[in-house]
């Protein structure tokens, strides 16, 4: 990715179905190249072809549309603007149940994230933010998608083309961070999807209706979410897919951070994804030495922190190695940090530590 690469910026407006048409429209040769580097994937993985994608897919619908109809519409309108079948943009939206389901051998990804309440800022306001780690083809399809509608708030994220939502805020100062866990509990069932769950926070109008709905849900798959608002709600949410399987986490001297890693040991019986990349922990070791103990944090200071190379390869901001089979290479895709009481984000489209930074306001 070069300096001057910025990721595509859209807009869409309207009800569902046509806001996901929209979006879908503009998107369009994004969502191909995303279909296509996750059918290398999941060929490379587990031997799946596109249509055996498609039929797993198919069985996450009537789940989605009973969580959210509004939803359920967007991702058919989201089909018909890129002319692909709803299978394709359900497959995307379903990747990680697939990816992370039991019994898959799918190596473990990642990501590191925090959030400072206002005791630990310059500015006195909540700043999060995190290096979002996955697969390079990411790199290729992430789009900041600008969300304007009159059913929920107005939204802003960086996400894979297609996908609901990633990481984010909305109008009304809700914002959202996010890591993967992989617990020894049933993974990928037909439950809702993570990326459902995403898109949930930020239909929220405040942050303890963003946590309550995470932990209502009937949950498909392990993750972490950290959810804040500019009314001072701030909390970290691990869960499981399983009934009760979550536990909240507040601040501690100002400061929350979370690498991909349960800090809560009674959630899952084995953490699966330390098992296969212990480097988590010295990835939140290493975010902790830069945040905790310290006041008077900055956005500049923050992108420093994203742009950290401890303990490198497998360092919070984490380069390509052209050695492994594309399928399995991973990258810090993005750095993103978060004001919500400015409703400012800002982005690094590539690795922090080289890739120049934009900020976005929705609206503007």
């Amino acid at each position: 990715m070069t300096a001057s690469h910025s990721f595509p910026h859209y807009r869409v407006s309207g009800p569902p179905r046509e806001r996901g048409r929209t979006y879908g429209a503009v998107a369009r040769r994004e969502i191909e190249s995303s279909m296509a580097g996750y059918a290398r994937v999941f060929d490379h993985y587990q031997g799946w072809s596109w249509p055996e994608v498609q039929r797993r897919a198919r069985g996450f619908l009537p789940v989605i549309t009973d969580f959210s109809p509004a939803i359920a519409e967007e991702l058919a309108g989201i089909a018909e603007g890129a002319n692909v079948e709803i299978e394709d943009v359900v497959a995307l939206n379903t990747r990680s149940e697939m990816m992370f389901g039991s019994g898959s051998s799918i190596e473990a990804l990642e990501c590191t994230s925090f959030c400072l309440t206002p005791e630990a800022t310059r500015t006195r306001t909540h700043i999060a933010g995190q290096n979002w780690d996955w697969i390079s083809h990411a790199r290729q399809t992430s789009v900041v998608l600008e969300v304007h509608r009159d059913d929920a708030p107005d939204f802003m994220t960086v996400v894979e083309a297609g996908l609901l939502a990633k990481v984010g805020f909305n109008s009304a100062g809700v914002g959202l961070c996010t890591n993967t866990l992989i617990s020894s509990h049933s993974e990928g069932a037909t439950a809702v999807p993570y990326h459902v769950l995403l898109r949930s926070v930020l239909d929220s109008d405040s942050g303890r209706r963003a946590a309550d709905r995470i932990t209502d849900a009937d949950r498909a798959i392990s993750a972490n979410y950290l959810i804040f608002d500019r009314d001072g709600f701030c909390v970290d949410i691990e869960t499981t897919p399983v009934a009760g399987g979550f536990q909240r986490l507040s601040p501690t001297g100002g400061v929350l951070t979370h690498a991909n890693h349960f800090l809560t040991a009674e959630l899952t019986e084995r953490d699966v994804y330390l098992e296969r990349k212990k480097h988590t922990i010295d990835r939140l070791r290493a975010i902790d030495q830069h945040l905790r103990g310290r006041r008077e944090h900055t956005i500049d200071s923050l992108k420093a922190t994203l742009a950290d190379h401890t303990f490198e390869p497998n360092s919070v901001c984490q380069h390509p190695n052209a050695s492994m089979p594309e399928p399995e290479r991973t990258c810090t895709v993005a750095g993103i940090i978060i004001d919500v009481e400015e409703g400012a984000l800002h982005v690094a489209p590539g690795n922090p530590c080289t890739t120049p930074w934009s900020k976005y306001h929705i609206g503007m």
